[in-house]
């Protein structure tokens, strides 16, 4: 599906291969069930329709990073149970408790801010998921108190710990024996929970890397994967382990072309200059819409199905490409930025390792006026 012609940038988010990917996943998680990860405007993908598509796949939950996202879904006429995985302000608690969003909990005193408010609303019950910090060290409770903080927390009028929770930090393999110190911690953290009376604790660790490399060693009642829903593997070299297929591809338009004589110079602060005569080609995308500046003289893009380099500092709203090996190109013409043209294809992870980035950063960062085409 192609967008109007006069819209010079534009994502297409396949829904087909999003659903795919979910399913390879829960059948590589099987006995644990899939928490989508949906946050960041669904990585970028965009939050309403990816989440819609993720349910009618078979998710049973979501996960989101703030209240407003899990209000956004709500709004958007989502049920299912959402997940917050961040802490929640005192002033987004009412939104929180009034759109039925389960809170997660990194302190005695973030617990006793929701139980306040809970009953000011007349809210008898707030199902809340215990965070672990287990090595991440951004939130969370040590793993040698958890269990006295879950009793704490039981106490707090309306707070009833549902979960509990934790989050690993080298699981794509850039410390592995890291990953598995932290999995061997929410391991033993669990251990006199399951001791303990009462209803059993629904856990969950594992996130695309974990579940990828490291399932079932980081199995929980949930796994929470994110970049792997959307077809991209946080490690090249998991490519053997599950098949996935990339759900975004981004695209402009060419909006004039010129000659540039030897010695010209192009774009802001000159950072290029023609070595000879060459034809550029001005790109209706720019940095306001996610082509990192990071990208300049050091990206690419697809153009006829042939890689051609981006030329000069990438402005706000423009970009530059060297298309001499091109004869053909004119304007209107398509460029591809990550994805497919024709039989060529350029991942998203080789665009992000050119930014000197990670994947996930560049797929957060199209931008809002960037519309997105969904094809089914």
């Amino acid at each position: 599906m192609m967008p109007p012609p006069s819209t010079p940038a534009w994502a297409e988010v396949s829904l087909k291969a999003l659903r795919q990917n979910f399913k390879a996943l829960q059948k590589l998680a099987k006995g644990s069930e899939v928490l989508p990860v949906v946050k960041a405007n669904a990585y970028g993908h965009g939050l309403g329709p990816v989440s819609k598509a993720l349910v009618s796949a078979g998710a049973r939950f979501l996960a989101v990073a703030f209240v407003r996202e899990g209000v956004a879904l709500r709004q958007a006429g989502l049920r299912c149970p959402i997940l917050v995985l961040t802490p929640t302000l005192p002033p987004q608690i009412p939104d929180l408790l009034k759109n039925r969003l389960t809170p997660q909990v990194s302190s005695v005193e973030g617990a006793v801010e929701i139980s306040r408010v809970a009953k000011r609303l007349g809210i008898l019950r707030v199902a809340v998921h215990a965070k672990i910090d287990t090595g991440m060290a951004r939130v969370g409770f040590k793993p040698l108190e958890i269990l006295e903080k879950i009793e704490t927390l039981n106490k707090i009028p309306a707070i009833d710990v549902a979960g509990v929770y934790t989050h690993l930090a080298t699981a794509d393999w850039t410390d592995p024996k890291y990953a598995w110190r932290q999995i061997t911690l929410f391991r033993q953290a669990l251990d006199p929970l399951g001791k303990r009376p009462g209803k059993a604790l629904a856990t969950h660790l594992a996130n695309s890397a974990a579940l990828i490399t490291y399932y079932p060693q980081s199995k929980g009642t949930w796994v929470r994967p994110g970049i792997a829903l959307y077809g991209v593997y946080p490690n090249p070299q998991m490519k053997n382990r599950v098949k996935l297929t990339p759900v975004m591809q981004v695209k402009t338009r060419i909006l004039h072309i010129k000659k540039l004589e030897k010695g010209e110079s192009v774009s802001y602060g000159r950072t290029y200059r023609a070595k000879k005569r060459i034809t550029v080609a001005t790109l209706g995308m720019g940095y306001a819409d996610g082509l990192l500046r990071s990208l300049s003289n050091k990206g690419v893009c697809l153009i006829h199905g042939k890689q051609v380099p981006l030329i000069g500092t990438i402005c706000m709203d423009m970009a530059m490409a060297d298309v001499s090996k091109v004869p053909g190109a004119k304007r209107g013409d398509v460029a591809t930025v990550f994805g497919r043209d024709g039989k060529a294809f350029l991942p998203v992870e080789e665009q992000a390792a050119r930014a000197g980035t990670i994947s996930y950063e560049l797929l957060c960062a199209v931008g809002e006026r960037v519309p997105r085409i969904y094809v089914d």
